[in-house]
């Protein structure tokens, strides 16, 4: 689990920096848009829809950013009050419930990618696949990052036991 574990550190940051990447095209494509539209009269057609794709992809793999670093939205108040094993059993049961809202993601993403493929965009005339593939693929990270997370639940609760 210990190579799993560095396999998907190496793939983490992978996305980060990604992810950056795609944040500082996005940048740069919506200030090209507002010097084109404002000084030079004359919108660029197409960088409004690639801002809006490279969005979905950011959001989604920043989902999965998320998920691996174990930083989501969660009530730790509750939580905190509680025994260690109760703690466990929490963490397990939350982490159970995601894994499978990650399969469901996987599964009608990649239906979806079928069903949009052969659409294309219409300005930029790319196929609607590659917007749509964005909930596949984090779908597939999120769900090997998920479990990971059981193993280190798992491994915290044997050292707990002892």
């Amino acid at each position: 689990m210990e190579l799993f574990g560095k396999i998907l550190d190496r793939v983490n940051r992978f996305v980060e920096y990604f992810v950056s990447f795609l944040l500082v095209i996005m940048v740069i494509v919506v200030f090209l848009q507002v010097i084109f539209r404002f000084v030079i009269k004359s919108s660029l057609p197409w960088s409004e829809e690639l801002a809006r794709y490279i969005l979905v992809w950011i959001s989604f793999l920043g989902a999965s950013i998320g998920v691996k670093r174990q930083s989501h939205i969660g009530v730790e108040a509750v939580t905190n009050l509680l025994p260690f094993k109760a703690k466990n059993v929490v963490a397990v049961t939350a982490n159970a419930f995601a894994s499978i809202f990650f399969i469901i993601m996987i599964i009608w993403g990649y239906k979806l990618v079928g069903i949009v493929s052969r659409q294309v965009s219409p300005a930029m005339e790319i196929s609607m696949g590659i917007p749509y593939s964005a909930i596949f693929f984090s779908g597939i990270l999120m769900f090997a990052y998920s479990i990971y997370n059981f193993s280190v639940i798992a491994k915290r609760m044997r050292e707990g036991a002892r």
